[in-house]
C-alpha cells in the first residue's frame, strides 16, 4: 500500500490524472473555481482519499522523528508504561492531578486525529457515485474501506470520550452547533459502519495491498465494539455473545501462527550487516515481529498491519522509520556501579564507555542501540507480571525468554573492568540512583532489536548507527482476537469457554494454562501478549471504572499507592493519595468553546471546564 500512500498526499484533491490517455491528460480543463462538486474526476482520486485516511491512522503506530508522538500516548499513564521523570511532572500521564486537563494536548490530539480520518471517509463516500469505476466490485470495496475507517474512529471515540457528535456527511460549511450523541448511539454508529464494511470487504489481500482492510479486520473491531456496547448497556449478554461470534470468526479464518516461518528460518541463506539471516535461536514469537514476516501472506495472524517503509523518506524524513528504541530502550550510559563493583582505571558504570570491539559507540546494538528511555515500562509490566501467581506460577513463557524475546541484563562494554563482556543489570548498579526506574529496564524484541541484523545501517543518525530500523506494526492480531473472545465469553457467563480462549495464547507461548479466569487475569494476559501493541487506554475506558482504576493505583508509575505490590522502592516521586475522579477522557475544551450555537457539548463528569 505504501506507493499509494505517497500519492495520497499529492493527489488527494483534483491533481491525480487517473488512467487516461496522454492527450486527455495534457488537455487543459479550466474551472472558474474548484469545489467538492467538481474536484473529483477519477476513481483513483477517491481511492487516494482513502489511502490518506490509512496514512493518518498509521501515525498511531509509529513514533515521530525523536522517538515519541501519539503512538506511545495510547498507553502512557496506564499500568504498562509512562513518560520518564526527567521530562517533568506534567509529562507523567499517571500523574492524574498534574498531567491531565481539558486543555492538554493528549485528548485533543486523538480527537483531532479521529475526526480528521472521519472527514476523509465522509469526503470519499460523498463523491463515490460521481466518478466512473472500472467495476462495481471495486467501487463497493472502496466504499467499504471508507466505512471501515470511519467505524474504527467512532469506536475509539466512544471508548475514550463516550458519546460524541456523529458527523456522517461531508460538509464545507462550518458548524458551531454540534450535539453529542449518547455513548450507546456512538457505539452503534461504529457497529453499523463496521458491519457494512464486513459485508463488502475482501477476505484476503494481494501482497501488494498489505495495509488495507479485510473482512476479518472489520470482524475484529466489531468484536471489540460489541464488548464496549455490552458493558455500557449494563452487561448485555446478547452483545457479549455477538462479540464472541465475531472474535471466533477471526480465529477460525486467521488462526494464530504456531510454527516458525519467514525469512530467518534455520537454513535461511544470506546475511544482513554481517549477521546470518538464519536464526537458530528464534521462535515463532520472534518470527512474528521480523518486519518482512509481518506482511507475508502465510502469516495468518496478521489481521491489519501498518507498513513501515524506507521510501516514505521521499515525503517525510521520519515516516515509517522506527525510533522505538529511543523511547523504549533504557538510557544505560549514565548508570553507575555499586560501590563494591567500582574498580581503579574502569569507567563509572558498565556502559559508560564502549570498547572498539562493540563499535566504540555509546549505544551498541548488543545493548539495544540508542536508548533515551523517554517512555519507561512499569516494574509490573517488566517483571512482576511475568512472575509467580501473576503468571500462574509458570516455569517458562516463550514471550519472556532471555536473549530471545527479552533482554533483562546487558553486556558490560568497558574493557577496563573485570566484568567486561559479562551481563550486568539491577544487581550490579547503584540502587540509590534516583533515576533508577527510568534508566534501566528490559528491552523486548518486538520493539527493540537485540542485535544488528534489524538495523538500517544505511541511515545512521547523529546518535550513532544503531538507531534506524523499519518494522511493520500490527494494528490487529489474532492473538488479541483470542483475548477479546476470552473477555466476551467471561462477561457472557461462559467461564469454561473464556478459559479455553485465554489459553490459546498461553499454549502457544508454552506457558502454564489457567484454570480460573477474571477480568484482572485477562488484563494481565493482554499485557504479556500485547505489550507495546495494545491501545491500553481504549481497553481500560471501555471497561467498568472499578475494573481499571485499581490497576493504576497498584501499578502506575506515578500514582501507585504506598502499599502497591510492585516494588516501588525505586520511585523518587511522592506516593499518590488522591483518586481518579473521571471515567472518560475529557472533551477538548477548544471544541466546547467553539460550539457557540448549541449547548450540546457538555464536558464529561470529573473534568473542570
Amino acid at each position: 500500500m505504501k506507493k499509494y500512500i505517497l500519492m495520497a498526499f499529492a493527489l488527494v484533491a483534483a491533481l491525480a490524472s487517473g488512467c487516461v490517455s496522454d492527450e486527455e491528460f495534457l488537455t487543459e480543463k479550466v474551472k472558474d473555481r474548484v469545489t467538492i462538486l467538481n474536484a473529483f474526476e477519477t476513481s483513483d482520486q477517491i481511492l487516494n482519499t482513502i489511502y490518506t485516511g490509512y496514512y493518518d491512522m498509521s501515525e498511531l503506530y509509529f513514533p515521530n522523528g525523536s522517538g515519541m508522538g501519539v503512538r506511545f500516548r495510547k498507553t502512557a499513564g496506564t499500568d504498562i508504561f509512562d513518560g520518564k521523570y526527567q521530562l517533568g511532572a506534567g509529562e507523567h500521564f499517571s500523574n492524574i492531578k498534574g498531567a491531565w486537563s481539558t486543555d492538554k494536548s493528549l485528548p485533543k490530539d486523538f480527537w483531532d486525529k479521529f475526526y480528521k480520518i472521519i472527514s476523509y471517509s465522509n469526503l470519499a463516500i460523498s463523491q463515490i457515485d460521481n466518478v466512473e469505476w472500472d467495476s462495481e466490485a471495486k467501487k463497493a470495496r472502496v466504499n467499504a474501506e471508507a466505512l471501515f475507517l470511519r467505524g474504527v474512529c467512532y469506536l475509539r471515540l466512544a471508548e475514550l470520550y463516550g458519546g460524541v457528535p456523529l458527523v456522517l456527511e461531508y460538509s464545507e460549511v462550518p458548524n458551531f452547533g454540534y450535539v453529542r450523541a449518547t455513548r450507546v448511539e456512538t457505539y452503534n454508529t461504529a457497529i453499523d459502519d463496521l458491519k457494512a464494511a464486513y459485508d463488502r470487504l475482501p477476505s484476503t489481500l494481494e501482497q501488494s495491498e498489505s495495509g488495507r482492510a479485510t473482512k476479518w479486520a472489520a470482524a475484529f473491531f466489531l468484536s471489540e465494539a460489541y464488548l464496549g456496547l455490552g458493558v455500557e448497556e449494563g452487561d448485555n449478554k446478547t452483545d457479549f455473545d455477538t462479540s464472541a461470534r465475531y472474535a471466533q470468526e477471526v480465529l477460525t479464518n486467521r488462526p494464530l501462527m504456531t510454527e516458525r516461518f519467514g525469512v530467518r528460518l534455520p537454513g535461511a541463506k544470506g546475511e544482513n550487516f554481517g549477521i546470518p539471516n538464519e536464526d537458530l535461536d528464534g521462535t515463532v514469537l520472534t518470527d512474528l515481529f521480523v518486519s518482512a514476516n509481518v506482511i507475508l501472506p502465510e502469516n495468518t495472524e496478521a489481521i491489519w498491519v501498518m507498513e513501515s517503509a524506507p521510501d516514505y523518506g521521499s515525503y517525510s524524513l521520519y515516516r515509517g522509520r522506527n525510533f522505538n528504541n529511543y523511547g523504549l530502550s533504557p538510557s544505560l550510559k549514565s548508570r553507575k556501579w555499586k560501590s563494591e563493583y567500582v574498580e581503579p582505571g574502569a569507567a563509572a558504570g558498565p556502559w559508560a564507555t564502549v570498547s572498539a570491539k562493540y563499535g566504540g559507540k555509546t549505544y551498541p546494538a548488543i545493548n539495544g542501540g540508542t536508548g533515551w528511555a523517554q517512555y519507561c515500562p512499569t516494574s509490573w509490566a517488566c517483571y512482576y507480571n511475568w512472575e509467580g501467581a501473576n503468571n500462574n506460577y509458570t516455569d517458562y513463557d516463550m514471550r519472556y525468554e532471555e536473549d530471545i524475546t527479552v533482554r533483562t541484563k546487558f553486556l558490560c562494554t568497558d574493557p577496563n573492568h573485570s566484568l567486561y563482556e559479562q551481563k550486568c543489570g539491577w544487581e550490579e548498579t547503584d540502587s540509590t540512583d534516583p533515576n533508577r526506574a527510568t534508566t534501566i529496564f528490559p528491552i523486548f524484541y518486538k520493539e527493540t532489536p537485540l542485535d544488528a541484523w534489524d538495523y538500517d545501517m544505511q541511515q545512521p543518525t547523529q546518535a550513532g548507527p544503531y538507531v534506524t530500523f523499519y518494522r511493520h506494526q500490527y494494528a490487529a492480531r489474532s492473538a488479541e482476537a483470542a483475548l477479546l473472545l476470552a473477555e466476551a465469553k467471561f462477561r457472557g457467563g461462559d467461564t469454561t469457554g473464556a478459559i479455553q480462549a485465554l489459553n490459546i495464547v498461553r499454549n502457544r507461548a508454552k506457558a502454564k494454562p489457567f484454570t480460573t479466569i477474571s477480568i484482572d487475569i485477562i488484563l494481565d494476559e493482554r499485557a504479556r501478549e500485547l505489550l507495546y501493541e495494545e491501545f491500553r487506554w481504549a481497553t481500560f475506558l471501555r471497561m467498568k471504572p472499578s475494573e481499571w482504576k485499581h490497576r493504576i493505583y497498584d501499578y502506575g508509575m506515578y500514582s501507585a499507592r504506598a502499599d502497591a505490590p510492585s516494588g516501588w522502592e525505586y520511585r523518587r516521586w511522592p506516593d499518590f493519595t488522591g483518586e481518579i475522579e473521571w471515567n472518560l477522557w475529557p472533551i477538548p475544551q477548544t471544541y466546547i468553546d467553539l460550539n457557540t450555537e448549541s449547548d450540546g457539548m457538555p464536558q464529561n463528569p470529573g473534568w473542570k471546564e
